[in-house]
């Protein structure tokens, strides 16, 4: 993770991608992963390209469930946004949520 900002223009060569897309300017991002992510992006990018690799970090907010647990796929607290697209009927999303979540 911490390669990343550079890694995906095919560091360590000078791609012109590479000149055009690093540093960037802002970094959108959830409070959670600030050492496990941003850090060590960070820190990669400061020891082997010299620069940082964006001036602002911009934390969004979390959204949680009922029992202040985050969002999350695997815990099964979400909605499937290809149900609400495909125009899921309410009775069958209450059926959805009461067989996927943790703690119905």
């Amino acid at each position: 993770s911490g390669l990343f900002p550079f890694s995906s223009f095919k560091w360590p060569r000078e791609t012109d991608d590479l000149k055009a897309f690093f540093p960037t300017q802002l970094l959108e991002t959830g409070h959670d992963i600030l050492f496990f992510w941003v850090a060590r992006m960070v820190m990669m990018s400061r020891c082997l390209m010299g620069v940082l690799p964006f001036k602002e970090v911009f934390l969004h907010a979390m959204v949680r469930d009922a029992h202040g647990r985050k969002m999350s796929k695997s815990l099964g607290n979400v909605i499937d946004p290809l149900d609400v697209i495909s125009g899921i009927t309410l009775e069958n999303l209450h059926k959805t949520l009461m067989g996927g979540n943790l703690d119905p």
